[in-house]
């Protein structure tokens, strides 16, 4: 007697498959993607942690128990190092050589935490005052990026977003690309929380009282959309310095996994905008599988 066929059966049966088919044309990205960074990190030496370029005017820096003395264009920073602009002055730091902090006029801040360990790679800025704009990318290997200000602890991996400090400690925060958790602080304690979505922004001001952070529209003004202009020549360069590195792997990248020009570069450009992390809403026997791999 033949075997009655069950509905529920074939539609699991091809919702199996399914996520079989959907794997299996993941894997070769991922594995891709990781070979890339596996370039980009191992076969690089010299990686410089932190490099302050100054792009106008008389920036200063103040290394630990120091006194503020004129920065020279490309000078090297360490943890504690503190870097100020002044009037018609601007300033970029350089991180692990793909992220970037731009110093506006007028603004204060402090590398405290520079760590770089064999799993886990730590920066936290305090910023005392001014106007800053923060692209971290991915390739970076940057995995815990914090802002203090006076009000605020700023999380972020993977976004670019401005930070502006006034002169009493109010923080405004406007985010462009990526999510940035932002935490109100007072007397030491947390008092609010909220996550920032693109295009969001939030003030948190002194003494705020009974009052919850409140995410506006980011509004962006001629500054913040020059910064975006900078990131995506930031990005260039950073194309074009990752296929020098790679240059040499890519002719058996593109015929062990059948990859055209376009196609490689496709996921380069992937791998330096770090969109290959899993959604939120991807299933969880795929999740565990990468987990484990």
């Amino acid at each position: 007697m033949a075997k009655k066929i069950d509905n529920k059966e074939i539609k699991s049966n091809k919702k199996v498959k399914s996520k079989r088919k959907i794997f299996l044309l993941i894997i070769p990205v991922i594995i891709i993607v990781c070979i890339i960074g596996f370039i980009w990190f191992t076969l690089t030496t010299d990686v410089v942690n932190a490099q302050l370029i100054v792009e106008s005017g008389t920036v200063q820096v103040k290394h630990v128990g120091g006194s503020w003395i004129s920065a020279e264009n490309s000078m090297l920073l360490s943890q504690s190092d503190s870097v100020k602009t002044g009037d018609n002055t601007s300033a970029s730091i350089i991180l692990f050589e793909s992220s970037i902090i731009r110093l506006d006029n007028n603004t204060e801040v402090t590398i405290q935490e520079l760590i770089q360990l064999d799993e886990e790679t730590s920066v936290k800025i305090k910023q005392d005052a001014g106007r800053t704009w923060n692209t971290i990318s991915k390739m970076s290997g940057i995995d815990n990026y914090d802002v203090q200000t006076p009000t605020t602890v700023a999380s972020v991996r993977g976004t670019a977003f401005v930070v502006i400090v006034q002169s009493n400690g109010t923080t405004y925060y406007g985010v462009a690309h990526g999510i940035l958790n932002v935490s109100y602080v007072s007397n030491g304690t947390i008092q609010g929380v909220v996550d920032l979505d693109e295009n969001e922004s939030v003030i948190a001001y002194v003494d705020m009282v009974n009052i919850s952070l409140e995410i506006k529209p980011f509004v962006m003004d001629d500054w913040v959309l020059e910064n975006l202009l900078e990131d995506e020549q930031f990005r260039i360069d950073l194309k074009e310095e990752l296929y020098s590195r790679i240059e040499p792997y890519i002719p058996e990248l593109k015929e062990q996994y059948g990859l055209t020009d376009q196609e490689l570069e496709v996921l380069i450009d992937g791998y330096i905008m770090g969109y290959f992390d899993l959604p939120p809403d991807t299933p969880e026997w795929a999740r565990e599988l990468f987990e484990l791999s």
